[in-house]
C-alpha cells in the first residue's frame, strides 16, 4: 500500500446524513471541531485544519458546494469541483473525518426554510450578492445541526460571514465555539481564494494591488486621519490607477459590532469589494483590541 493509500485509509468520508449520524454517537466523548468549505482547497483551508487540530480530539471537514449562497446557476456551476485532489489533500493534512453530501441530501425537492438575519442581509455582501447571507446563515445552521461540533473555524477574510455566523450561534444559542483565523496571503499579498484560480497573469498582477491599497488606507488611519470617507476615498482613488479593477464597495466599520464608522476612535476595519476583470475579490485589514 502506497502512503497515499495510507493517507486515504485514514480519511473517513461520509455522504449521506444517516450514516454521519450514526458515527456522530460513537464519537460523543470527543472533542469535535468542524471546518466548513465549499472544496478546491488551498493554502487557506490547510491553516484552517491546522487551528482546528491544535483545539479539538477530532477535526471533520464538510466539503459541500453551496448552492444557494451564489447569485446565478451560472456562478454555482463554473465553481471547480476537485473532490479526489481534496481528498487528498485534507488526508495528509491529518482530517479525521470528511463529510461531502450531494446537493440533494442537503436540500431535497421539499426543502423550505431559509434563515435570514436582518442586520447582513441588505449590507456589503449581502446588497451586492442578493440571497449571498441567507444562504450562508441556512446551509452553516444545517451544518451546526447536523454535525453539532464543539468548535467551528472560519476565515477572518470573509469578515462580514464571520460576524454573521457569530450572531447566529448567539441568537439560535448553538453551543459552539467560533474561532477565527488569519487569512492566508500569497508572496505579494493577495488573500487566497479559489476564484485566483481564474485570473490571468494580468488580472493577477493588478489584484495584489488590492491588499496594498487596504494597508495605505490602514496607515494613514494609524498617521492620524479618522474621517471614515476620506480613508475610503484614498483607497477608491489609489485603486482608479488600475484598468483591470472595478471597485464595488470600500467600508470602514467597528469589527466588534459590524456598524459603519463615520470617525475612527480605535478598533476598526476597513471591508474591501472588487471585480478584477470579472473575477470578484473580498478582503480586509483590521485593528482591533476585542475582536
Amino acid at each position: 500500500m502506497s502512503a497515499k493509500e495510507i493517507y486515504l485509509v485514514k480519511l473517513i468520508t461520509f455522504t449521506t446524513i444517516k450514516e454521519f449520524l450514526r458515527y456522530r454517537k460513537t464519537i460523543d466523548s470527543k472533542k469535535l471541531s468542524l471546518v466548513p468549505t465549499m472544496g478546491n482547497i488551498h493554502e487557506g483551508h490547510k491553516s484552517l485544519i491546522d487551528t482546528a487540530k491544535k483545539e479539538s480530539d477530532l477535526v471533520i471537514v464538510s466539503l459541500f458546494v453551496n448552492p444557494i449562497q451564489f447569485t446565478s446557476m451560472d456562478e454555482y456551476k463554473s465553481y471547480p469541483s476537485t473532490l479526489h485532489r481534496d481528498k487528498e489533500i485534507l488526508a495528509k493534512q491529518g482530517v479525521d473525518i470528511l463529510f461531502c453530501p450531494k446537493k440533494e441530501e442537503i436540500f431535497p425537492k421539499e426543502f423550505n426554510t431559509s434563515i435570514v438575519i436582518d442586520k447582513f442581509i441588505s449590507i456589503l455582501e449581502g446588497s451586492f450578492r442578493p440571497g449571498h447571507m441567507e444562504g450562508v446563515a441556512t446551509i452553516v445552521t444545517k451544518l451546526f445541526n447536523i454535525i453539532n461540533p464543539d468548535i467551528a473555524i472560519f476565515g477572518e477574510k470573509d469578515f462580514q460571514q464571520l460576524t454573521l455566523i457569530k450572531s447566529l450561534c448567539k441568537d439560535l444559542n448553538f453551543p459552539i465555539k467560533i474561532i477565527s483565523s488569519k487569512t492566508v496571503r500569497d508572496s505579494n499579498g493577495l488573500a487566497l481564494s479559489s476564484r485566483n484560480n481564474f485570473l490571468s497573469r494580468d488580472e493577477k498582477f493588478q489584484a495584489h494591488e488590492i491588499y496594498k491599497s487596504l494597508r495605505f488606507g490602514y496607515e494613514q488611519v494609524i498617521k492620524g486621519e479618522k474621517i471614515a470617507k476620506n480613508i475610503v476615498s484614498l483607497i477608491e482613488t489609489r485603486l482608479a490607477n488600475f484598468e483591470l479593477i472595478r471597485v464595488e464597495y470600500v467600508s470602514v466599520r467597528d469589527p466588534n459590532t459590524f456598524e459603519e464608522l463615520k470617525i475612527i476612535h480605535e478598533d476598526f476595519i476597513i471591508l474591501i469589494a472588487v471585480l478584477v476583470g470579472n473575477i470578484r475579490l473580498i478582503d480586509n485589514i483590521k485593528f482591533a483590541q476585542k475582536v
